[in-house]
């Protein structure tokens, strides 16, 4: 398997959900990547986002293009 790198900050938990399926749908491998913590309770995702995605780098274009669309179509 190729080595993942973060590629895009995920802003919502319904972000995340949203993309993974996505994803998944179009098999590209990819891992979601949380910040929520326990010991701080979610702390860090108030500060910096619910989290990212960790994935190859040749979907960096494909992840963004899926993920830009989504954000625009919500923002109405």
């Amino acid at each position: 398997m190729k080595k993942k790198k973060k590629l895009v900050e995920i802003d919502t938990d319904f972000d995340a959900t949203f993309m993974d399926g996505i994803l998944n749908e179009k098999e590209i491998p990819h891992v979601m990547v949380s910040y929520s913590t326990s010991a701080f309770i979610n702390l860090f995702q108030t500060q910096s986002g619910w989290g990212h995605i960790s994935a190859p780098s040749e979907f960096l274009k494909e992840i963004e293009n899926i993920y830009e669309e989504f954000k625009q179509s919500h923002a109405e």
